[in-house]
């Protein structure tokens, strides 16, 4: 396994991750899941399930018709993939929105970087170092007790972080855990029989969660029709947008009002 980014690059992503790792407060933290609250704070971010072989996500940084009044990306995850894949991708929209400012979208085979641009292997790269700080590694490593790096310690490790398998396996490299030729053939699994390991060493599996949610819409649309802005009928309408139903969120119908009649606004007068 080679390192296509250089030494010098390396170290200017895992600056940029160190620095966020900072600004976000989360420097002695396991991010883990906690990337979807850190993105939603940068991107109005849309989870729908594409499907498995779609792309992982992508993200919209220009507005379709004012880019002046966009104040936040857009970035859509797949949740048709495992949670951890969707942590991954997160984190690696996040440089994108931090750095490059520019669309892009995740193929399928993401953490295969053979052939891919250097801004999506820097990208990876950026998504490791914040997911996995060489710090926090080291030391789930030591509470652990880990000595050998064989699929069973991965597979903890990568569940720890809340990452795929291959890139606890990168990582791994990448601080000089393991040689190139151990990491070339722990990468040489299927992934048909890493779910057969994690199954085996009874790892929890982090399956598609299949969610759609749009930003904020369901919030603002309960909002919206609390607040008698939109109709019931409106509402229903954007719910569905989340396969979800004014039911689902314990919301009934109000009794619609009618103004009084001449005849009652002069019985209420008299009284």
């Amino acid at each position: 396994m080679t390192n296509e980014l250089s030494e010098i690059e390396g170290n200017e992503i895992k600056e940029f991750a160190r620095e966020k790792l900072g600004s976000c407060r989360k420097s002695n933290d396991i991010i883990g899941t906690q990337i979807f609250s850190i993105l939603s704070l940068h991107a109005r971010v849309i989870y729908y399930p594409l499907g498995k072989e779609a792309p992982w996500g992508f993200t919209r940084i220009s507005g379709s018709q004012n880019d002046v009044l966009l104040d936040k990306p857009f970035v859509a995850i797949n949740s048709s993939i495992p949670v951890d894949c969707q942590v991954f991708a997160a984190a690696h929209e996040l440089y994108h929105v931090w750095y490059e400012q520019k669309p892009d979208v995740l193929p399928s085979d993401l953490l295969n970087e053979q052939n891919q641009e250097v801004s999506e292997k820097r990208a990876n790269r950026f998504a490791a170092e914040f997911l996995v700080d060489e710090q926090l590694l080291r030391q789930e490593i030591d509470i652990y007790k880990i000595k050998r790096y064989t699929i069973k310690s991965i597979l903890q490790l990568a569940s720890i972080f809340s990452v795929p398998y291959r890139t606890m396996v990168k990582r791994l490299f990448e601080v000089s855990l393991i040689s190139s030729s151990e990491a070339d053939s722990l990468l040489s699994e299927t992934e048909d029989a890493i779910e057969k390991y994690k199954r085996r060493y009874s790892f929890p599996a982090i399956s598609a969660n299949e969610r759609i949610a749009m930003d904020n819409l369901v919030e603002l649309a309960v909002d919206a029709y609390e607040k008698g802005l939109i109709s019931f009928e409106k509402l229903e309408y954007l719910l569905e947008m989340s396969k979800l139903t004014p039911e689902d969120l314990d919301i009934e119908k109000k009794e619609s009002y009618s103004f009084p009649s001449d005849d009652e606004l002069d019985s209420i007068m008299e009284e």
